[in-house]
């Protein structure tokens, strides 16, 4: 949850450090700090609470020795976000930066305490620090210390290390959280995530679990933590399509913003080359045999909101399916037929309890089938095979174009799973789906939702409730609304409301209906009625809401045009991501960056 970004090569370090920080931003903003040789070939820190920007003005004009560097911004876990606290972390002549959890921390601090080593923060990552240090201490090798020290230690870890002797040197360890390396031209790069040097190379190298690099300007080797420095060899990069656009807002006020009206770009690029005449995901065609006999998608959050809808459009094609939370999925008996499909989504393709659930479903003998954004993650590479969505770097910690390319992709797959020819209308519907969002899209004005807006910025309670399709995406929109406006929300079936929710409505109360599934249209407007009959306001989002029923049933409407379901559905998400939005703004929030958050969570 943690950014990590690191630099071995001729350049000044610090403006390069400071810059990918600020494109890693979205991975933790309660701390940040840099370490890196100075003139005198010593390494100096600096640290400083709050955002990169608190960080870049301490940083001002200091440029660094060109050579190794480290930089490291903050998603608290371990102590609270204080300077103390921030990374790097430094002991004697080591320096390194962490994303993960030491699960031995406390052993290992007593330890070290029964040594005489005193400790200058609440961190389990200074622990690392000063294990390296001792290590290092007794063999004067630095590569072959950190081996030493990791032996000792249980958790997880991305890590990026500085030693004092060693100046041009940066080594990297990856086990569990993701970690790359960018190979350039004479220099090197270490992040947690692509963007963060996408505007100097596109030549990446993914760490693997349990794989350490050692890292001097262009020339890289990896090897294995638990093996001896013989076992170095050369990594194979690979080229990455991602444009370093995506990572730019340019006109737009907030990269949420824009990813939502990237949208329609997203599900062009996820379905291209994936409809071919009578099939649809040729890929997937040496996975068979079609369909599963029986198939679980795991998920978290968004994604999980996201699987719901697969499972919607799994059982219209006549293919049984369950949804389950992966965090909840893993710590249970795993009753399964034999050969069965487990479904893993995630847009970082490093959430942790997907990848935990996803491993139970492997050892237990299941067929693993990943859905992720992001080439080369450890979703790809654990799973018998997996289906990229290809939405481009998404910066905002709230996933909107990730969502919608994740949902086109669970229709193309129910689509090659039927074992028929696909239905010509669902076909249809969707390879139109990214010209009528861009379209809808373009209509979007802000005007259109003002009043909208601020019913919802003066509403003490915020409901969602939809039937059929539009329950996943009353899920959907509640999520984001919540993460970005701090305000109470939930989403409900239409037809629960009056088993327990309806309790909450009352006057000030406001309950948003996406109505684009018009197969239970007359039963969610049945539902609708009674919460403006005990004070609610609704808004309704959907086509063809008739103006005449305008105080019957609903107050206000947000019309959508008239599609079939299967290209409304992105249209309808699109209006509840820019809601949740525009309301966030209206209230003066951090859309981008929301308290608490982090874009991936890759530790439990």
């Amino acid at each position: 949850m943690c950014g990590i970004m690191g630099y071995s090569g001729p350049r000044p370090p610090l403006p390069l450090l400071v810059s990918g920080l600020e494109r890693l931003e979205y991975r933790g903003y309660d701390s940040s700090g840099v370490a890196f040789f100075n003139a005198t070939g010593a390494i100096d820190v600096l640290r400083a609470a709050g955002k990169v920007s608190v960080l870049k003005e301490r940083v001002g004009s200091l440029e660094g020795h060109p050579g190794a560097a480290i930089g490291h911004i903050r998603w608290a876990t371990h102590g609270a976000a204080t300077v103390e606290n921030a990374h790097p972390h430094k002991s004697g002549p080591i320096a390194l930066v962490h994303n993960g959890i030491i699960e031995n921390e406390q052993i290992l601090r007593e330890r070290l305490k029964a040594e005489g080593v005193l400790f200058q923060s609440e961190t389990d990552t200074e622990v690392l620090a000063h294990l390296i240090r001792l290590e290092y201490e007794r063999s004067g090798e630095f590569a072959e210390s950190v081996r030493r020290a990791l032996a000792l230690v249980e958790g997880s870890y991305a890590l990026a290390i500085l030693c004092q002797d060693e100046p041009a040197d940066l080594i990297a360890v990856r086990q569990g959280p993701p970690l790359l390396l960018g190979m350039g031209e004479g220099e090197s790069f270490v992040a947690s995530d692509i963007p963060a040097f996408l505007h100097f190379t596109r030549q990446v190298y993914a760490f693997r679990s349990g794989e350490i690099g050692l890292i001097r300007h262009g020339d890289v080797r990896v090897g294995e933590i638990s093996s001896p420095s013989s076992s170095w060899k050369s990594p194979v990069a690979q080229t990455i399509s991602w444009d370093p656009f995506f990572a730019e807002k340019g006109t737009y006020r907030h990269f949420m913003e824009k990813e939502i009206f990237e949208g329609s770009r997203a599900l062009m690029d996820t379905l291209a080359d994936r409809i071919v005449p009578w099939k649809t995901l040729p890929e997937l065609a040496p996975f068979g045999p079609f369909p599963p006999p029986s198939l679980t998608f795991v998920a978290c959050g968004t994604s999980w909101h996201a699987a719901l809808l697969g499972r919607y459009f799994m059982e219209s094609m006549g293919i049984p399916s369950a949804v389950e939370i992966a965090s909840e999925f893993r710590y249970r008996p795993l009753l399964l037929p034999g050969g069965s499909w487990v479904v893993g989504i995630s847009q970082s393709g490093e959430t942790a309890d997907t990848l935990g659930a996803l491993e139970l479903a492997r050892k237990a003998g299941c067929r693993t089938l990943g859905i992720s954004n992001v080439p080369g993650s450890s979703l790809e590479r654990e799973t018998d095979l997996c289906l990229l969505t290809h939405a481009g770097p998404e910066i905002g910690v709230a996933s909107t174009k990730a969502f919608q390319s994740q949902v086109a992709l669970l229709m193309l797959l129910s689509l090659a799973l039927s074992g028929a020819e696909p239905e010509t209308e669902k076909l249809e519907s969707l390879i139109r789906s990214p010209h009528r969002l861009e379209m809808f899209l373009e209509t979007m004005s802000s005007e259109r939702f003002d009043q909208a807006v601020e019913r919802l910025r003066q509403s003490h309670l915020v409901m969602f409730a939809g039937r059929g399709l539009d329950y996943p995406l009353s899920l959907e929109g509640a999520l984001k609304f919540k993460e970005i406006t701090y305000r109470p929300a939930d989403g409900y079936p239409g037809g629960e409301l009056k088993h327990g929710p309806i309790a909450l409505v009352e006057p000030g109360v406001t309950v948003i209906a996406p109505m684009v599934d018009s197969n239970l249209r007359q039963k969610e407007i049945s539902n609708l009625r009674e919460i403006r009959a005990r004070g609610g306001y609704v808004l309704a989002i959907g086509p063809s809401i008739p103006e005449n029923q305008r105080g019957i049933w609903y107050d206000d409407r947000i019309d959508l045009p008239e599609v079939p379901v299967w290209s409304g559905v992105f249209q309808a998400a699109a209006v509840l991501q820019y809601l949740a939005y525009r309301v966030a703004v209206a209230l003066g929030n951090d859309v981008d960056q929301p308290r608490n958050l982090a874009k991936s969570v890759t530790v439990e």
